[in-house]
């Protein structure tokens, strides 16, 4: 469930990121966002250590930088979407910490006469 839960944050961090299209905000900018939440995604899923995912704030943290003043709608909707990011990446962390991996040697208990 929290799996879930954390997977529906990145595709919603994916689609505020797309949305960003429709305020005036530079395509590089959109594109940059939607790569690092895409590779942010990537990582928290595929590799043992969840906590690499949080890299991709990095990348909204420059679209952000390079926003300025200059657009008010991108600037919250970049806020909004590095504050997906980051529950998503807490919520698998959590995810992994809430069920426990196999014991080994309660395994070797079991198979002892």
């Amino acid at each position: 469930m929290t799996r879930n839960l954390s997977n529906m944050c990145f595709a919603l961090a994916l689609s505020i990121a797309l949305l960003m299209k429709l305020f005036a905000v530079q395509d590089e900018l959109v594109w940059l966002a939607v790569f690092s939440v895409f590779v942010s995604a990537i990582l928290t899923n595929l590799m043992w250590i969840r906590s690499i995912g949080i890299a991709g704030i990095s990348g909204l943290s420059i679209v952000y930088i390079k926003l300025g003043s200059g657009s008010l709608p991108g600037t919250i909707l970049t806020v909004i979407t590095t504050l997906l990011l980051a529950i998503a990446v807490f919520l698998a962390i959590y995810a992994d910490l809430s069920y426990p991996s196999k014991n080994i040697q309660g395994d070797e208990k079991q198979h002892e006469i």
